[in-house]
């Protein structure tokens, strides 16, 4: 997919350095995903707060197993391991997908707003700021300090 659209997967190889330096190798990516199935579970899973469980195991399957979660079958698969209630039955209907695409057209998802897997949201009293994309351990840091920052010289009363 990479060489047909880009080219190349070159522009991989410094997610896949920051991956290893965290413990997270990519040691088998074999497909690049459609991930619908994926979305629709973790809307169902953050219903009852196993989407990190989910996105941990969607993970691992795709990155280091090297299997393919564009299929229902493997999405399924996975709610039944993360203990999702009911989450083979909805991957494998067509549950979901109305809410996924109003959650994508809408650029939120309960309540919060997404502009690329994954983003991420932190609020500071009245300041808030979203980023998105893979953060390295490094620059996950400076934007923490910067928020603790901001909250100390904030007046107290915007905390």
């Amino acid at each position: 997919y990479n060489r047909r659209r880009w080219g190349s997967d070159g522009w991989t190889n410094s997610m896949k350095r920051m991956g290893r330096q965290e413990g997270a190798p990519y040691a088998n990516w074999k497909t690049w995903p459609n991930t619908t199935h994926c979305g629709r579970l973790l809307l169902l899973a953050e219903k009852h707060s196993l989407g990190d469980e989910v996105i941990g195991r969607m993970y691992r399957a795709c990155y280091e197993l090297g299997e393919n979660v564009s299929l229902r079958e493997t999405v399924a698969r996975i709610a039944k391991e993360a203990g999702v209630p009911g989450g083979e039955e909805y991957i494998m209907s067509d549950q979901g997908l109305l809410e996924l695409s109003q959650c994508l057209r809408n650029n939120t998802c309960n309540g919060k707003r997404v502009k690329a897997a994954p983003t991420f949201g932190l609020r500071v009293g009245s300041a808030a700021t979203d980023f998105s994309g893979a953060q390295d351990y490094d620059q996950w840091v400076s934007i923490l300090e910067q928020c603790a920052d901001f909250a100390a010289a904030a007046p107290r009363d915007a905390q």
